[in-house]
């Protein structure tokens, strides 16, 4: 318990070192940025680490770490002594900063009693996510090592790790119970942020006479992004208890819940119909699986399904930096003052934290660098629309098109751009991305009941926006927005016409899409023109509310897009828009959370208060939200064995309780080796040694196993790990699979030849320093053509029948 305390305390203190730049940033919010300041004092001290460390000014081990917090605390002490409204913001929003410190502690404890009931670091792609961790912490230069391609730098985007890496060392916790009580931490600040976030646009919305409503948006908030899941989760248990109708299921698209007729495996279960519902709940293994791939041949995860897999995936640490960049949006939107390039010269902060928040989102996660960037434009573009001379006095949609707004907009970004670009230079030269082109998606489309399944809640509540944006007597401003809003469906689609035909495939993308996916497609395009038409006619009379449309309106946008285009990568043959799904609405998902949140509140407000019957369309809102929360209701008593399960933190004591017993082999290589050692163990593919013929592969497959485990609990270094996780970051290359295989065939060899002089030979080549036999490697290697490493390696460590050897060292000794 000490160990999660100390790291509850290390995050509450990060976020309030961080409270007076948070003020200074975002003043304007009614917290004044308090429920984000977490993340904000994360992202800081994460950078302020990695770039003092890459240019060798801090030192190796948990003192840069400490002084990287030390520099945060002296530059908040320094923006607090120069803000003469410090003091004055401090007493207006200390009890913005006392629930936000609650509210994380809440969720912070909540989620650290779930994972105590699942913490192995084990299975899906938690292996990899530790190894990263690890990696973060391990390296004494940076940036880090890849630690499963020794000698190579990473080449993936490592920042969450980097920051999560930041609370374990300060907190002095170990990295197998760092990494769960990382997901408790993000998890706990998502919560307060999206809190603060809905409260803030609750507030504009309704005005100050609102402020239990807007309290009220917060909380809904933190139930749509955290807590609802996929709609398939009321048929699953409706199924599990053997309550299915071929009719409906059909039409809602869950057929696959239905139990095969005799003949038939596809689209049917074909599980054991014994054990599906042992209990109230579904108990049939992982059956909340299914609601992150709704959509076939996708990925459809949400936030909900993230935190109860336990992967510590870049989209998930990446929610409370995403969150902050719509808080800093928010705060420059809400501002005064046209910003163009001379603002820089008034308040250069401004543009170097904006540069900072905003370069960390590809440096966290790389997808979200587009999206949430553009919102800081939109932002930025609206004010000045607002701010610049003569453009106050403007109505209607015509004063968007004014030019010195877009003028002063790009002045102001473009300096933002570039920097933000500059101060992440060190990971930008080893970057690799393996995304290769934008194309037309020609495909069959989404089911429209796939489609409601998976966002119906959040997009229905975002439209709850109509019953209150439009009013009598405005018909002419209604349809001028109308007509202005209509680039928004229009363009992307001309754009995927013209894209397709560029391609070749438009005659074929016309065919392919089934009655269906023009609905949905359809569906999603009316969806964005509506919310945007909201926002214009707010924007015009001129009302705050017109923010929570447009965030509703981006949402949309993005379902909108992933039915058109896709980004080329390695899943491309089998799948070719599965990370683009996965992706754009996983971004999709955090938008609509906010603006639903808002737009129901609001809604059932001016039924409740303002007699207003359209805003009654809440209530079936409402339900569909609720309907939403079965899967978390579901799915957290499958996962955790109705919490009966017993509990731990520590994310590697699994291998205690194994047969063959791991634990204490790893414990010593992360207490007696060097951080920058390197480590031979198995690569993972299975060898086979038949009639006395010499050993050949009989299993090649090394991803998603225990290929790499030594690297990834210690953050060593080992030749080669996931072969097809390093195509996956460095490139799908004939130079890559090459050297990869190189590797894979050398590490064999050291545990299938029998030649002491060639295995020391590929060891030297290799620069390694151990060479472990542990469990894997007795499986996966015949013990008859295992070397007798004893005879020409020192014995290091041993215990029950493991080994690891120690390589000599060569040294020239002079005797004159």
């Amino acid at each position: 318990m000490t160990a999660v305390l100390a790291f509850w305390a290390v995050s509450l203190l990060v976020g309030l070192l961080a409270l007076p730049i948070a003020f200074a940033l975002m003043r304007r919010l009614p917290d004044a940025g308090a429920g984000l300041s977490l993340a904000l004092g994360l992202v800081l001290t994460g950078y302020l680490y990695f770039i003092l460390r890459t240019l060798s000014v801090l030192p190796f081990g948990r003192g840069g770490y400490l002084l990287a917090l030390g520099l945060l605390a002296l530059i908040s002490a320094g923006v607090a002594g120069r803000d003469r409204r410090f003091m004055g913001t401090l007493r207006r929003t200390w009890p913005g900063w006392v629930a936000a410190a609650g509210l994380f502690t809440f969720f912070f404890f909540c989620y650290v009693a779930f994972r105590s009931y699942q913490p192995d670091i084990t299975g899906t792609e938690q292996p990899m996510d530790f190894m990263y961790l690890n990696a973060t912490l391990s390296s004494k230069d940076y940036p880090p090592h890849d630690p499963w391609m020794s000698g190579e730098r990473a080449s993936y985007y490592y920042f969450g790790y980097l920051q999560i890496g930041v609370l374990t060392s300060v907190a002095g916790v170990a990295p197998s119970m760092g990494y769960n009580l990382g997901l408790a931490y993000t998890f706990a600040a998502a919560a307060t942020a999206i809190a603060s976030l809905g409260y803030a646009f609750a507030r504009w919305a309704i005005g100050s006479r609102g402020r239990k409503w807007a309290v009220a948006a917060g909380g809904l908030a933190i139930a749509l992004l955290l807590f609802v899941g996929s709609l398939s989760a009321v048929f699953e248990v409706a199924a599990a208890h053997g309550k299915y109708d071929d009719a409906l299921y059909g039409k809602f698209g869950v057929e696959w819940l239905i139990p095969c007729k005799p003949g038939h495996t596809e689209n049917c279960f074909s599980g054991d119909l014994t054990h599906r519902a042992d209990d109230w709940y579904p108990t049939e293994y992982f059956f909340w699986w299914r609601g992150s791939r709704i959509i076939p041949n996708t990925i459809t995860e949400f936030p909900f399904f993230s935190f109860l897999l336990g992967d510590l995936h870049p989209h998930v640490m990446s929610i409370p930096l995403v969150l902050l960049s719509l808080g800093l949006s928010a705060s420059i939107w809400r501002g005064r003052r046209p910003l163009d390039f001379r603002s820089h010269w008034r308040n250069p902060a401004l543009g170097i934290a904006l540069a900072v928040v905003f370069g960390a989102l590809a440096f966290q996660n790389a997808w979200d660098i587009l999206t949430f960037s553009a919102l800081l434009a939109v932002a930025v573009l609206v004010r000045n629309l607002r701010g610049l001379p003569g453009m106050e006095r403007r109505r209607g949609t015509r004063s968007m098109l004014r030019l010195p707004a877009f003028e002063a907009t790009a002045g102001f970004l473009a300096p933002v751009a570039v920097l933000g670009v500059l101060a992440y230079v060190p990971w930008y030269l080893d970057f690799r991305s393996q995304a290769s082109g934008f194309f037309p998606y020609v495909g069959q489309g989404t089911r429209p009941a796939h489609a409601f399944l998976q966002f119906g809640p959040l997009l229905v509540a975002s439209l709850l926006v109509l019953t209150w944006a439009f009013r009598r007597g405005e018909r002419d401003r209604t349809l001028d927005s109308a007509v202005a809003a209509l680039w928004l469906p229009i363009i992307p689609f001309i754009g995927w016409i013209a894209l397709a035909a560029y391609h070749g495939e438009l005659r074929d993308g016309i065919d392919a899409r089934t009655a269906g996916g023009w609905e949905t497609l359809g569906a999603y395009a009316v969806s964005a023109w509506l919310l945007l038409t909201s926002a214009l006619v707010l924007r015009a009379r001129p009302s705050a509310a017109a923010a929570i449309a447009t965030i509703g309106a981006v949402g949309a946008l993005l379902l909108y897009g992933a039915e058109l285009f896709y980004i080329k990568d390695i899943f491309v043959g089998a799948a070719p828009r599965l990370n683009t799904v996965f992706k754009l609405t996983f971004q999709a998902w955090m938008l609509l959370s906010l603006g639903g949140s808002v737009a129901l509140v609001v809604a059932l407000r001016k039924a409740w208060v303002g007699r207003v019957a359209a805003g009654w369309l809440a209530a079936p809102a409402g339900l569909l939200v609720v309907a939403g929360l079965v899967y978390a209701v579901t799915a957290l008593p499958n996962r955790t064995e109705g919490f009966a399960k017993d509990t731990r933190l520590d994310g590697l004591g699994f291998l205690a309780e194994r047969s063959c017993n791991e634990y204490p082999l790893t414990q010593w290589i992360q207490e007696s080796t060097a951080p920058d050692d390197i480590i031979v163990e198995a690569s993972g593919r299975r060898w086979r040694s038949d009639g006395g013929q010499p050993p050949s592969v009989a299993d090649a497959n090394v991803d998603y196993t225990e290929a790499g485990r030594i690297s990834q609990r210690t953050g060593r270094q080992t030749p080669v790990g996931w072969f097809f996780h390093e195509i996956q970051w460095r490139g799908d290359t004939p130079e890559n699979r090459s050297e990869l295989t190189r590797r894979q065939a050398e590490t064999d060899s050291i545990y299938t030849q029998d030649d002491p002089a060639a295995v020391l030979g590929t060891l030297k080549r290799a620069g390694a320093r151990y060479v472990v036999v542990g469990c894997l490697e007795k499986e996966r290697y015949p013990a008859a053509s295992m070397p007798k490493f004893e005879q020409f390696l020192d014995v290091a460590f041993e215990s029950n029948g493991l080994r690891i050897y120690r390589v000599p060292e060569m040294k020239v000794v002079r005797t004159s």
